[in-house]
């Protein structure tokens, strides 16, 4: 490698055994996480380093959306008369939860670390959490030491915990969940999930394919915008770093225009779930992941495929409505819509 700057996405290990001896002294990730980072070593080698914390939070935030607006159109769930838990009040998790408290949903927030921290009163034990949520969305970091450690969080005894009928999802980090204890509770039909991230990842098995519901490949924070952000947010960072000026633009594409009249919606919350599918669908994703299959599982040159080339999706935010009912206007704007 002859480059003095590296910039990477989450798929990449950012290491010494990827940059030892190379001339690079700047690197950046378009990301939140940044466990594919060793970043102890860079601040050694004095190399800087930045990436992207919140930028596309919102992206996910509109995937669960996306998620639970399936969720009602196959299965009847009104999940917004539901308890939501959400793990994890990072800046997904925060903005998860506030989104739900504008549309009125119950919600409960298990963050140990920030308890700890008397950060706020609200929050929950996990073992609360589990048993009393019907929604059960996983935002954490991966976290493999200290006191609050969260690799393999989610196992057989918290499982079991969980009411039957509960929908787990999670778009935080795959191995806060133990694969084969998921696995064996969905074989059951105890509970249902959907997941955005693997515990395996970029590895994932055909049997725990075939047991969640809905599958994509890790993907939630795949909006344009949050692409955009991320993007910008490393370009700012390395024209300082370069201290040189930044550009102006581009801007981001004006987003699609839907027409409420193309929708045979009954009431608010179900022209809410079928704008939402309109600009993403997540039985998609679940379809590709699938056919994506090869001896068993899905290979990681695979995973990364489907992640290199999953199609342009564009935040609620973006979307341009027309002809919205004055009904529907109240619950769309709080969904994250503009009317």
């Amino acid at each position: 490698m002859h480059a003095d700057v590296l910039l990477v996405r989450s798929v990449t290990a950012v290491n010494a055994a990827l940059l030892d001896g190379t001339p690079v002294r700047f690197v950046g990730s378009a990301t939140i996480g940044t466990d594919h980072i060793d970043q102890a070593w860079l601040a050694g080698q004095g190399i800087a380093f930045h990436h992207a914390p919140g930028c596309n939070a919102q992206s996910v935030v509109d995937w669960v959306l996306s998620v639970l607006s399936r969720l009602h159109l196959d299965h009847q769930k009104h999940w917004w008369q539901q308890t939501i838990g959400v793990v994890g009040a990072g800046n997904v998790g925060t903005r998860l939860v506030g989104r739900l408290n504008t549309l009125g949903v119950r919600t409960l927030v298990c963050d140990p670390p920030k308890a700890a921290q008397n950060v706020a009163s609200d929050f929950v034990e996990l073992r609360t959490l589990l048993q009393a949520a019907d929604v059960v969305c996983m935002h954490a970091p991966l976290t493999k030491d200290g006191d609050h450690a969260t690799e393999g969080m989610i196992g057989a005894e918290q499982l079991n915990w969980l009411k039957p009928g509960a929908w787990l999802i999670n778009a935080g980090r795959g191995p806060v969940i133990q694969e084969l204890a998921v696995q064996r509770v969905l074989e059951t039909g105890k509970i249902n999930a959907v997941l955005d991230v693997w515990p395996d990842e970029p590895r994932v098995s055909e049997a725990l394919l075939n047991a969640v519901a809905q599958a994509s490949p890790h993907v939630a924070g795949y909006s344009q915008e949050g692409k955009w952000a991320g993007t910008r947010m490393l370009a700012e960072a390395l024209h300082h770093w370069a201290g040189v000026s930044l550009p102006q633009g581009p801007d981001i594409p004006e987003g699609p225009r839907l027409d409420s009249h193309f929708f045979n919606a009954d009431t608010a919350e179900q022209l809410g779930s079928e704008l939402i599918q309109a600009l993403h669908d997540p039985a998609r994703d679940t379809v590709a992941m699938r056919y994506a299959l090869e001896n068993g599982r899905i290979q990681p040159d695979t995973f990364d495929g489907l992640r290199k080339h999953y199609p342009k999706r564009r935040e609620l935010a973006a979307a341009r409505l027309a002809n919205v009912p004055d009904e529907a206007k109240d619950w769309l704007v709080k969904l994250g819509f503009v009317v």
